[in-house]
């Protein structure tokens, strides 16, 4: 199936935006329509519903000091859409727009909400998912929003880089592991990998031969009219994610196709894994499906 369809999360803050030049530039190579979306809080969510001490005069002034930095964030939004969008060449429409417009087409929408719980009900109709990720010291790898919209609206991400690249899946490298969420990943990457330049299929090998090797992913792929090259790598005490990042590295990559979560949530959060390792040290874009 196309990508026809693509939401972006955009909060207005500068100083971590790289999901949305990462999404205009798919947007772009795939004709695509693109809304991108700034989720705005509710005041009332910001407070405590019960504070000790806390009047209903100090209230309504924390409430309202929050509603004048939610429009500021909002309108930061706004223009950093617009700016981006005319910069990329990108036209614009309403995004109430009922017609679908060939693309390229971009248009911004403002809700009010939980960001994470908007994404996983909003997400379900799009055909791609463009989130940005955290890159702080000490925070974990994915945020609420980012783990919303791979667990829940079964959607493929993008995850954007923390430098928005040049060209998007020109070479791209497909971590593959005999998985269902490495089929829906692999699937989800077809209309990207049929307009590709060079495609790897890379599998770690960790001591186990059980399930689909690399050579049957390249065959695969030939049915849908893809070429590419098939590798096993040692992990040679190396963890899986830190040998798939290398060999992307290796190959030139622009794009890294894995399924997200093999293992739970939890397993991931108490022992780690190759989803964390990946979100957390990855300087390319990552296509992620679960």
């Amino acid at each position: 199936m196309a990508i026809r369809r693509i939401l972006c999360l955009l909060d207005g803050n500068e100083a971590r935006e790289p999901a949305l030049p990462t999404a205009l530039a798919v947007a772009s190579s795939h004709r695509a329509c693109l809304e991108v979306l700034h989720v705005s809080i509710e005041p009332r969510e910001a407070i405590p519903i019960v504070a000790d001490g806390m009047t209903a005069t100090m209230a309504e002034d924390i409430m309202s000091s929050v509603e004048t930095d939610t429009a500021n964030r909002a309108k930061r939004a706004q223009q950093m859409f617009e700016h981006a969008v005319a910069d990329a060449g990108i036209r614009q429409v309403p995004a109430e727009s009922e017609v679908p417009d060939d693309g390229p087409t971009a248009s911004f929408r403002v809700l009010r909400g939980r960001e994470a719980e908007v994404v996983a009900t909003r997400g379900l109709l799009y055909d791609l998912i463009v989130v940005g990720r955290r890159h702080g010291e000490g925070e974990p790898p994915a945020s609420p929003t980012l783990e919303a919209a791979i667990m829940e609206t079964g959607r493929p991400v993008l995850v954007a880089p923390p430098q928005a690249p040049e060209h998007i899946g020109r070479r791209p490298t497909v971590a593959w592991r005999a998985s269902i969420p490495g089929v829906h990943a692999l699937q989800a990457a077809l209309p990207v990998l049929a307009a590709a330049q060079d495609v790897h299929v890379v599998t770690v090998d960790e001591g186990s031969h059980a399930g689909s090797a690399p050579g049957d992913v390249v065959r695969y792929l030939a049915f849908h009219g893809v070429r590419g090259a098939a590798s096993t790598v040692a992990a040679d005490g190396r963890e899986a994610g830190q040998a798939i990042l290398e060999t992307a590295s290796a190959n030139n990559a622009d794009l890294l196709v894995m399924g997200a979560y093999a293992h739970s949530r939890l397993r991931q959060l108490i022992l780690g894994g190759v989803t964390a390792t990946v979100l957390r040290s990855a300087s390319l874009p990552l296509l992620l499906a679960h």
